[in-house]
């Protein structure tokens, strides 16, 4: 694997590379554009790197595309696109994308707005299409879609509601549900996706079919049918025979499970379950509506209202956070309704932050790492405001308190450009070498 590969016509723009071990530029090899929400191109090689050597793929992580303004991930897309296609053997037919959360958005905005380019299926990690989707004529609506979510995703709602459109499209799609919150899919589902990706290019004749291992999946599949079935799971019993029925047509007997699905949908569970699902939704918006509206006019209120406006905030999110460690039914509901509202409060942040309102930025960093006694991320972002702002022992006492609550990899410091001039501190490089120690 290769971190960080300069481009050829723009060196500021670069990409960490994953290339099968048996590449050779004799024949064109499928590839995966991948998209971090905060520029982490080897985050992304290291969930697919197994898979795509299983398989064959190279995969390509941009180091520069981020969650913020949509011009930064379309220069970065077209700079890989750019770079890859100068250097590499490539199958036209093959080319993917993939992305977490805002890289997500960013993947999908590249398969459906890239009018020089063909991409011929998503992988969405923790979220799906981009918010201005509909707003510009897409070239591009026939990709496959693998969207993967944990079941504690603040985005959870989004990715079920966006299964039930495209069931009702008729779209090529699947959705994996696994237990964990937002964050890159663990590599053995990023394999699952993969394998899906290799079904559908045996399905649309881009790939040579192996029965024998489209067979696998196919058994495969059954049992995730049969198993949902037993655990009376009617939503996932659902969407595993919908995947029997057209991911495998024309590659396998589907009529069996084109009649189970259709009485699945014509039952009383069926309903039963959609109004489960829709009630979940409903109760998540209810659970962030004031705190969302809080969150968004903390930066603009008149300050000595604030501290009142972030003792609410603070007050309901501890709340949920408490209502998730719980054991009430409604548990992942409550995790995912405090997720939505950290994350919102990170990003409402890291806007003021751009805008060089370092103060209002600090007062949301500050507030997310009260709320989340656990998280070290809110207090490098607070390190880099006090950067920004002069205060580099304040900034330091910001790392140290990361460290305390688990931050583990020095890279994340080291390379983060808003902290290099900590870089000479001796005590910068002494929290450096501690955790490069462990």
């Amino acid at each position: 694997m290769t971190a960080h590969l300069p481009c050829l016509n723009d060196p500021t723009q670069s990409y960490a590379l994953y290339l099968p071990s048996a590449y050779s530029p004799d024949r064109g090899w499928p590839v995966i554009y991948a998209f971090d929400p905060f520029a982490r191109g080897t985050a992304a090689i290291e969930v697919y790197r197994a898979a795509a050597e299983k398989y064959g793929y190279i995969v390509v992580g941009s180091n520069n595309s981020k969650n913020g303004p949509a011009s930064i991930q379309t220069t970065a897309a077209q700079a890989l696109w750019s770079d890859t296609h100068r250097r590499f053997s490539i199958d036209k037919n093959r080319v993917y994308a993939t992305g977490l959360s805002g890289g997500a958005r960013a993947a999908t905005a590249f398969a459906l707005y890239c009018y020089t380019c063909a991409v011929a299926g998503v992988i969405a990690h923790g979220a799906g299409y981009p918010t201005s989707e509909g707003k510009t004529t897409p070239a591009n609506e026939h990709f496959a879609y693998f969207a993967v979510v944990g079941d504690a995703d603040l985005n959870y709602p989004e990715i079920m509601t966006l299964r039930r459109k495209k069931d009702q499209q008729n779209a090529p799609f699947k959705v994996k549900v696994y237990p964990g919150p937002h964050q890159w899919a663990p590599p053995e589902i990023a394999e699952d996706a993969i394998e899906w990706l290799e079904i559908k290019a045996m399905q649309a004749g881009t790939e040579k079919v192996d029965q024998a291992f489209v067979h696998q999946i196919f058994e495969r599949t059954q049992t995730e049918a049969t198993q949902a079935e037993q655990a009376g799971d009617v939503l996932r019993q659902y969407y595993a025979l919908r995947s029997l029925a057209l991911d495998f047509k024309g590659l396998e007997d589907v009529s069996p499970a084109e009649m189970q699905r259709a009485a699945l949908r014509a039952s009383k569970g069926w309903k039963n379950a959609l109004r489960n699902e829709d009630r979940e939704i409903d109760l998540q918006a209810s659970l962030t509506k004031d705190v969302s509206g809080d969150l968004a006019q903390l930066a603009s209120a008149e300050r000595d209202a604030q501290p009142e406006l972030a003792q609410h905030i603070s007050s309901v999110m501890t709340n949920l956070r408490r209502q998730a460690h719980s054991n009430d039914k409604d548990r992942m509901v409550s995790s995912r309704a405090f997720t939505q509202l950290w994350i919102q409060g990170l990003e409402s942040g890291q806007d003021q932050f751009r805008e060089g309102r370092y103060v209002q930025a600090a007062t949301y960093y500050d507030l997310m790492a009260e709320v989340a006694p656990d998280q070290p991320g809110p207090l490098v972002l607070l390190a880099e405001v006090r950067v920004r702002s002069g205060n580099k022992r304040g900034a330091l006492k910001a790392i140290e308190l990361a460290v305390q609550r688990g931050l583990k990899r020095p890279e994340s410091l080291t390379e983060d450009p808003e902290l290099q001039p900590l870089a000479s501190d001796p005590q910068f490089q002494q929290i450096v070498q501690r955790l490069s120690t462990k």
